[in-house]
């Protein structure tokens, strides 16, 4: 994909989220009728992460907000492409929506060349709702204890240490890390964070990154230790972990987030309802009791802001991914 190309999906997304503000879009009769039966929302993660659990709350709000079921379907795998993709050939009439994840809108495009989907092409952003740091963790028996030292030591002795990926995004997160550490790590690959998870534990492997909202229980269970969050700001649930930026690694800062998207060509007027209601979780009591127990926060942004952050976002991940040396598959 070239930069024009780029340039012109960019401009795509950013007038689709524009013309959600200003066509009616056949008036507010269509959006009073719906929803007219279940809502299903595919979501690339596996059943009882935290995302999962976030998007199970989220459902079960805009079924009491809306009147009809809304329901999840875990679609993981892939990269979250299967999910992702699965979504953008649905048809567009509000009944079929993603859980839309940074890594699958934001980092998929530099990281493969034959993606199936184009983020801004096939989708009309509806709501981004939360904030989904990654942390670097080791075991809690690693003799690590900052990321300094961790730095310190694959530097000291070139592929000794090891680190573990489950996908293309957690790669390119490890491998701007390592950059900016001038480290010398071996990665391994995982298929899923499920596999990798009992290694990392175990000591089989010595580090990786993970969204915060399954590192906290691990972390606070004490089976791992937490280094730096990838976040502006630290994270109040494991406050005494530093940011990458206060590690020294301030260009290797990604946010990772959780929003809502619609098949592109979804009608204007549902695409405002969904996002009046989705907006509103946020600010519910049991929003906010996730957002405290798992580390996340809410992010939100309606249509049109949504789909100016996420070009932004995009040229963030393609930043470091460029520092990491990544080239598309």
């Amino acid at each position: 994909m070239t930069n024009i190309d780029r340039a012109r999906r960019a401009l795509a997304w950013l007038a689709t989220g524009v013309a959600i503000t200003l066509i009616p879009a056949g008036g507010s009769a269509l959006a009073q009728g719906y929803p007219e039966r279940p809502v299903k929302i595919v979501s690339p993660t596996s059943p009882g992460t935290g995302v999962d659990d976030f998007s199970r709350l989220l459902a079960k709000h805009l079924t009491e907000k809306l009147g009809k079921p809304f329901y999840v379907e875990n679609r993981p795998g892939g990269n979250s492409i299967i999910a992702t993709d699965a979504v953008a050939k649905a048809a567009p009439n509000g009944y079929t929506l993603l859980l839309a994840l940074s890594s699958a809108m934001s980092a998929n495009p530099f990281l493969f060349k034959q993606l199936p989907y184009s983020p801004t092409r096939d989708f009309v952003p509806v709501a981004r709702l939360s904030s989904l740091p990654v942390t670097v963790v080791v075991p809690a028996t690693s003799p690590y204890r900052t990321l300094g030292q961790l730095m310190a030591a694959a530097r000291a002795q070139p592929g000794k240490l090891n680190y573990g990926t489950s996908s293309s995004g957690y790669r390119a997160m490890l491998a701007a890390i390592n950059d900016a550490g001038k480290a010398k790590a071996v990665d391994v690959p995982y298929k899923a964070m499920s596999t990798l998870l009992p290694d990392l534990i175990g000591g089989v492997v010595d580090y990786t990154v993970l969204e915060i909202s399954a590192a906290v229980p691990l972390i606070q269970s004490g089976k791992l230790r937490a280094l730096a969050v990838s976040n502006t700001a630290r994270v109040p649930v494991i406050a005494d972990v530093p940011t990458l930026a206060e590690a020294g690694m301030p260009d290797a800062t990604v946010i990772g987030w959780v929003g809502l998207a619609a098949p592109a060509g979804t009608p204007a007027a549902v695409v405002d309802k969904l996002a009046e209601a989705a907006l509103a979780f946020v600010n519910t009591p049991e929003a906010k009791a996730h957002f405290a127990q798992r580390g996340t926060s809410a992010y939100p942004l309606g249509p049109k802001a949504f789909a100016s952050a996420l070009v932004s976002d995009q040229a963030q991940w393609q930043r470091v991914i460029s520092m990491a040396g990544i080239l598309a598959e």
